[in-house]
């Protein structure tokens, strides 16, 4: 099991956290001032949190969505046996002579 993270009154693994992020509904001012007093936030350390931060609607507005950085490096492994450039054996990679040059030259990853 992951290491729990406390957020929104909750405790969640960083999967589950992200997860929330995605999919969380969109909250009325009304259940947000609800959702706070229960949290036990003031209206002022509400009020600095949101000079400082975007909210979740403003952020899926922007066009920023959270990702998971390992689904993306294991996904780029994936891709770099596909090219002939790692070698998997178990949970292992290997780089060939050709992977550990291109990986060097195209993306500065010295191995």
């Amino acid at each position: 099991m992951g290491r729990k993270i406390h957020h929104m009154g909750a405790d969640m693994t960083k999967e589950e956290h992200a997860r929330w992020h995605a999919e969380a509904p969109e909250l009325s001012p009304a259940k947000h001032a609800s959702l706070m007093k229960k949290l036990g936030v003031t209206p002022e350390e509400d009020a600095e949190w949101h000079r400082t931060h975007q909210t979740l609607h403003e952020q899926r507005a922007a066009g920023r969505k959270s990702v998971n950085p390992l689904e993306i490096g294991a996904a780029f492994l994936a891709w770099c046996v596909k090219q002939g450039w790692l070698a998997q054996e178990g949970k292992q990679y290997f780089a060939t002579k050709e992977g550990a040059r291109e990986l060097r030259e195209r993306f500065a990853i010295a191995l």
